[in-house]
């Protein structure tokens, strides 16, 4: 649980760090760090589905 919880607050803290506590900003970076894991997530998925 500990772990779960930590892997869920650190894009929240890492976004608050980079956008320096600014709210704008802190939303605009979590979308950011969002989309890219979305791109991410689905080239993982490409490589892993069997080639026809």
């Amino acid at each position: 649980m500990t772990l779960l919880l930590a892997l869920v607050l650190l894009p929240l803290v890492v976004a608050i760090v980079l956008a320096r506590g600014e709210p704008v900003r802190t939303i605009s970076c979590l979308g950011a760090m969002g989309v890219g894991c979305v791109i991410a997530c689905y080239s993982l998925v490409g490589l892993l589905r069997p080639r026809a």
